[in-house]
């Protein structure tokens, strides 16, 4: 174990920032729990980085605990098939489960220097890293609730995730203490049924950002479904949600013997045995592991084709469902607004069946346009793919909100206004969580374009390989983006702003993720900051040509020639600079709106 190869991208010392750095040193000191926290705070800011998963889950290796490394070394393997050492670690972790179940103990029991790790515990603790990539680092959040056919079981799992929240760090947990002192003014047990209302104005009381909650339900004879969910108090969108069928073990056994009964059903996602208000059949998430996209519930819409499921969804969308739109074949279809006049809070899933599925627009137009009280999310093995000389972004979100997870793709789209692939506006929500944006060609804002009020979060993902004359990747003007994970990367500016640029009125900010290896002809390699514009970076990584040549954001023009003093890593197009790469420990500002004292931080000049 101690002689084990712990493998290191080479490119470590930008691309995988201070966490992954910090994991790698923890492991080298034997501090193995450490090391865990530190790697899965890296796959949060970077859910697709195959290093992350490995690392991770060679250090669980390291703890003795096969049954946690399992995963994660799946993980590496379906992002990077050919990762030998993921390969040969998890054939090994296996093997000795097969071992230990030939000798008659449960796998999870041999995994164990010190005591037993039962099913229920595995669950639990994946479960909390799922909620880790899930819910924004520094929230705060309250752990409601279990819905259970025990008390005892429902404080048990509370506990846990507790407990596994304030150790992690990444979350402020509400006290269980005050919680219980809502609890017996509201009348609610811990393992019963709380209603939506309930638990949203519980959340707003404590001040907190996020509900969990979750129910275990009997599985036939011998097994549970366990389910756990994050619910955002401010908008009372899911978060996400993590799903888990697990045998029968004594702990959980000893627990649903021991506790008393709740009764009533689960109001929040309809975990008990609400009827549903439609005769689609409502269809439940399957297994998801943390790092992957999770599937979400909702009504399945019917219909041969995806016109046809649109045409439905215009005739029957109704306030406060979710909708999942399945894609079983490549289809190409008109463009589509999604707006329901007098309904509220309507979510809609569109996601590929059993492959990748590409979408293509039969005329030019927007493929798809969001309008208030609708979210649209790009879930798993979806393509949208627009074409040459088109006269409109592929997406457009006009007040209403889009989510993008991993599996998604918006690429191939050529337009020469504003946002190639994106465009974001009229107070519209673009929340970045995985997936691709590439190839698109925009006049301003190649990937997404951000404009009037509207607000774009990246936390995971990459935008790669999109071309404009200002901001090949992401472009705003009186708009936001913040970016908190994911990678902006080889996208092309004619002006400047290879990989992000800031119009007037223009607020960015960036506390993760990685500005690597964009390009510029005139200014701003990595970054572009106008003069009326708000930056302010506190952590991630922009590399600058200065730093590295081979990797980093450059000035280049159509000649190949580097242009000095144009800001590789970033320039304020009214003068301060930078040449050389700004880690995630170098602060930059700039405030266009003061008078003086603009900029502060690890400019160069």
């Amino acid at each position: 174990m101690k002689k084990m190869l712990f493998m290191l991208c080479a490119l470590m010392s930008f691309a995988f920032g201070q966490p992954f750095q910090d994991g790698v040193t923890a492991y080298r000191n034997k501090d193995y729990d450490k090391a865990i926290v530190n790697f899965t705070e890296a796959i949060r800011l970077s859910p697709n980085d195959v290093s992350s998963y490995y690392n991770r889950g060679i250090s669980y290796i390291a703890k003795g605990d096969d049954a946690r490394a399992i995963p994660d070394l799946e993980t590496a393997l379906r992002l990077n098939p050919s990762h030998g050492n993921a390969k040969s670690s998890l054939e090994a972790a296996r093997r000795r489960q097969s071992q230990a179940k030939a000798a008659g103990s449960s796998p999870a029991a041999s995994v164990a220097k010190t005591a037993a790790i039962d099913e229920l515990d595995i669950s639990i603790r994946d479960a909390s890293d799922y909620l880790n990539e899930k819910i924004p680092k520094g929230s705060k959040i309250v752990i409601l609730n279990i819905q259970s056919n025990s008390s005892d079981l429902s404080d048990y799992i509370i506990d846990e995730l507790i407990a596994n929240a304030v150790n992690d760090g990444f979350f402020t947990v509400v006290d269980r203490q005050q919680l219980d002192a809502i609890r017996s003014e509201q009348n609610f047990q811990l393992s019963g049924a709380v209603d939506d209302k309930d638990a949203l104005a519980i959340g707003k009381l404590f001040g907190a950002k996020t509900i969990v909650s979750g129910a275990v339900n009997r599985l036939g004879a011998t097994g549970y479904r366990v389910r756990i969910r994050a619910l955002e108090v401010q908008t009372a969108q899911v978060q996400g949600q993590f799903n888990r069928n697990i045998a029968s073990s004594k702990t959980i056994n000893s627990l649903m013997e021991s506790g008393g009964t709740a009764s009533g059903g689960y109001a929040i996602g309809g975990y008990g045995a609400g009827t549903a208000t439609t005769s689609v059949a409502q269809v439940a998430a399957p297994l998801s592991k943390p790092g992957a996209t999770q599937t979400i519930q909702g009504t399945m819409v019917p219909g041969g084709s995806l016109t046809e499921k649109l045409a439905w969804l215009q005739r029957s969308a109704d306030s406060h469902n979710t909708y999942i739109v399945e894609v079983n074949t490549d289809e190409k279809i008109a463009p589509h607004t999604f707006e329901y006049t007098g309904a509220i809070n309507i979510t809609i899933v569109l996601r590929g069946v059993g492959a990748n599925r590409t979408i293509r627009l039969r005329s030019h137009g927007t493929m798809f346009t969001v309008r208030p009280n609708v979210t649209f999310i790009l879930d798993n093995n979806i393509t949208l793919q627009g074409h040459n000389g088109n006269t409109a972004s592929l997406v457009y979100v006009n007040g209403g909100t889009i989510k993008m997870n991993n599996g998604s793709t918006i690429t191939g789209n050529h337009n020469n206004s504003s946002g190639g692939g994106v465009l974001v506006a009229n107070n519209g929500i673009f929340d970045m969580n995985g997936g691709t944006i590439s190839s698109n060609v925009g006049g301003v804002g190649g990937g997404v374009y951000v404009y009037t009020k509207g607000t774009f979060t990246m936390r995971g993902g990459t935008i790669s390989g999109n071309t404009a004359q200002w901001g090949g990747g992401v472009d705003g003007s009186e708009g936001t983006f913040t970016m908190l994970g994911g990678t902006i990367i080889g996208n092309i500016a004619y002006n400047g702003g290879g990989g992000v640029s800031m119009g007037t009125n223009h607020t960015s900010t960036m506390s993760g993720g990685i500005i690597t290896g964009n390009t510029a002809r005139e200014l701003c390699g990595g970054v572009c900051i106008g003069p009326h514009a708000k930056f302010t970076k506190t952590s991630g990584t922009i590399t600058g040509y200065s730093s590295d040549q081979k990797n980093g954001n450059v000035v280049r023009d159509e000649g190949g020639n580097i242009l000095a003093r144009r800001g590789h890593t970033g320039l304020v197009i009214d003068g301060v600079r930078k040449e050389t790469t700004a880690g995630s420990g170098d602060n930059l500002s700039y405030d266009g709106s003061k008078w003086r004292d603009k900029s502060s931080g690890a400019w160069d000049q």
